[in-house]
């Protein structure tokens, strides 16, 4: 679904671009001051925070900004880069009415792990794919997390039934 304020202001991430419930553990590539014309056309100057990932830089507030600071010590923006926050949305007092707004948590974000159902282990990076690329993967295909030695097991396993089936169908 479509929030009207992606329309409005579609270069900028803001509360707007996290479902209900969901948060955004992203790595800051550089913060600097730059114009941002509003959704009226105004031209304002505020300090951007751009990322890593593969989202949309976000204008940082003070709020923001001293969280940062804080989580990791040090006022300097230099400082920050390849730094991670988590961001969720909040619900604050803004203009005489309470609206979402995008925060960050004040820590340092935990690196998720996932467990493979098949044996327990924690799930590893594995050739150029991350630990929850692998999850997501085999999540998603086979409806449970597995490592990648047994994702290659199911894959090889589905591999070869497949041929045994193929040739089944030709001696038919």
């Amino acid at each position: 679904m479509t929030h009207w304020k992606k329309l409005t202001n579609p270069d900028y991430l803001g509360a707007y671009a996290l479902e209900e419930g969901q948060e955004l553990v992203v790595t800051i590539d550089y913060v600097r001051e730059e114009t941002v014309i509003g959704p009226d056309g105004k031209k304002e100057d505020c300090t951007v925070i751009h990322f890593k990932d593969k989202v949309k830089p976000m204008i940082l507030n003070v709020t923001n900004a001293k969280t940062i600071a804080k989580i990791y010590s040090t006022p300097y923006i230099e400082e920050w880069v390849g730094k991670k926050i988590q961001l969720y949305v909040a619900q604050v007092k803004a203009f005489g009415e309470v609206v979402e707004a995008l925060r960050i948590r004040p820590y340092m974000p935990k690196e998720d792990t996932y467990i493979c159902a098949a044996c327990g282990e924690e799930i590893t990076p594995a050739g150029q794919l991350t630990a929850r690329d692998i999850a997501m993967n085999t999540q998603k295909k086979y409806g449970k997390m597995l490592c990648a030695t047994h994702w290659a097991e199911l894959r090889d396993k589905a591999k070869t039934e497949e041929k045994t089936n193929e040739n089944n169908e030709n001696q038919n």
